[in-house]
């Protein structure tokens, strides 16, 4: 089946579902998300329009940087890539990937749920999450975190025996910690749980013993406590 030609548009402009838009090194295009925003394309980009209806809108990324300007409820634009797919909670965010799926997310406004297959990370403003391939997204982090802790994080997950350095970790933090959570070994979920508990209190009502067994709800109410900070 012969591949439909891409576009190579300046300024802004509107496509339709299967049709693909294609930026060279000296271009860039600005494409028109229905009636809820608009996608600006940086050079060297190739991005495809999967779905254009008003319950969703779905773009894939197949290479190079999209920087998203969303206002909508939560869950009708996604941007798909090759290790990972955003999810707009309202937000504005930049969003790059090569084409074999190493990326990285950078949200300036609302939140990103980046999710790849049973994965999920949330991103909210300020924060970034890097993806690769087979492995799906990373642990989100804020931009402003310590370097040694975001370096870790440059790992862990993506190669055998990366570890996250605790120690230097704020109250905003938590929200990388609370991700780590449910991601390191069982031998190191305790460490990181009890870091939570010494940065911020934590309610009475969470029992610490589901949260290392990973009980959903009890996460969720962990999470709801610590996002005030995030």
């Amino acid at each position: 089946m012969a591949r439909r030609p891409s576009k190579h548009i300046r300024g802004a402009g509107k496509i339709g579902a299967g049709e693909w838009i294609e930026t060279d090194s000296t271009s860039s295009a600005t494409v028109k998300v229905g009636r809820i925003g608009s996608v600006e394309l940086a050079p060297n980009t190739r991005l495809r329009v999967v779905a254009a209806r008003p319950g969703e809108h779905r773009l894939a990324l197949a290479r190079g940087e999209i920087r998203a300007k969303i206002s909508a409820p939560p869950r009708l634009f996604f941007v798909d890539t090759v290790s990972g797919t955003a999810v707009d909670l309202g937000c504005e965010y930049t969003l790059n990937s090569d084409a074999a799926g190493f990326g990285l997310l950078q949200v300036t406004k609302g939140w990103v749920s980046f999710q790849w297959r049973d994965l999920e990370s949330l991103v909210p403003a300020g924060a970034s999450c890097r993806t690769r391939p087979q492995v799906g997204p990373g642990i989100p982090y804020f931009e402003d975190a310590a370097e040694k802790m975001k370096q870790a994080l440059d790992h862990f997950g993506f190669d055998k025996g990366g570890g996250v350095a605790l120690a230097g970790a704020r109250v905003r933090d938590t929200l990388t910690l609370w991700h780590l959570l449910s991601r390191v070994e069982m031998e190191d979920r305790a460490r990181v749980y009890d870091r939570i508990a010494s940065l911020t209190p934590v309610p009475a009502a969470i029992s610490r013993d589901e949260a290392l067994r990973l009980d959903a709800e009890t996460l969720k109410r962990l999470k709801e406590e610590l996002a005030w900070t995030w």
